[in-house]
């Protein structure tokens, strides 16, 4: 077992102003969300390393105000290139690496709009933290992302299976689940025969398998090849 194995649940979109309140709002209905999917997503996230020791104000107003603060970096405002509100929210004990990373209100071109939760390696989910490599809480962790944030795609997957496709900037990348707006081209023929879709309102969501940690390269390839992709 590769103990530094862990993952990423991110999901992409396009262009999509929005203003600060609505994203505090979401934000706060999407952590809502995570906090009943497992426990160990029901922390007192906080803003930095350095407040890991005092309560961050996680209402919809303190999240309008530690948005409104991620507009200025060292006194230049990131609005002024149209980058949206970044965010990064951490666990309180540093060595936990557990993060949820937001890019939101962008509305230019080949700049997405992102919510990433990173999940910790599996020598640190230990505890409460260790059902949250597991299929139920990653597939849970995928649907809230769709639910809140309607992406163009989303995908739950490792450093390995990013570096086993080489995928361009413009394509899709393929993991243990993998998502899909509705519209985007997929050959059902050639998906491996582990491949199990699930339609959602607005997109179809890709699984293979039952084990995120342990997905075939080749299961991941022929997603890509499924997708229109080189391979």
């Amino acid at each position: 077992m590769n103990s530094d194995r862990g993952a990423t649940v991110i999901g992409y979109w396009g262009p999509r102003t929005q203003p600060v309140e609505d994203i505090a709002a979401e934000v706060f209905s999407f952590l809502h969300s995570l906090r009943n999917i497992d426990p160990a997503l029901g922390q007192a996230w906080v803003f930095s390393p350095e407040t890991a020791s005092e309560s961050t104000d996680l209402s919809v107003e303190g999240l309008a105000k530690i948005f409104r603060a991620a507009k200025d970096v060292e006194g230049q405002s990131v609005a002024a290139f149209d980058l949206g509100y970044i965010v990064s929210l951490l666990h309180p004990d540093r060595y936990q690496f557990l993060r949820i990373q937001f890019s939101l209100g962008r509305n230019v071109p080949r700049v997405p709009n992102l919510v990433n939760v990173t999940l910790p390696p599996e020598k640190q989910a230990i505890g409460e933290a260790s059902r949250l490599l597991t299929a139920g809480v990653g597939d849970a962790i995928m649907k809230a992302i769709i639910e809140h944030w309607s992406p163009e795609s989303a995908r739950w997957g490792t450093r390995e299976y990013r570096n086993a496709q080489g995928n361009e900037v413009s394509e899709i990348e393929v993991g243990w689940e993998t998502y899909i707006q509705s519209g985007i081209d997929l050959d059902h023929s050639k998906l491996p025969v582990v491949a199990v879709l699930e339609e959602l309102p607005n997109g179809t969501l890709i699984r293979l398998g039952e084990k995120p940690l342990d997905v075939n390269f080749d299961d991941i390839l022929a997603v890509r090849e499924a997708l229109g992709y080189p391979v």
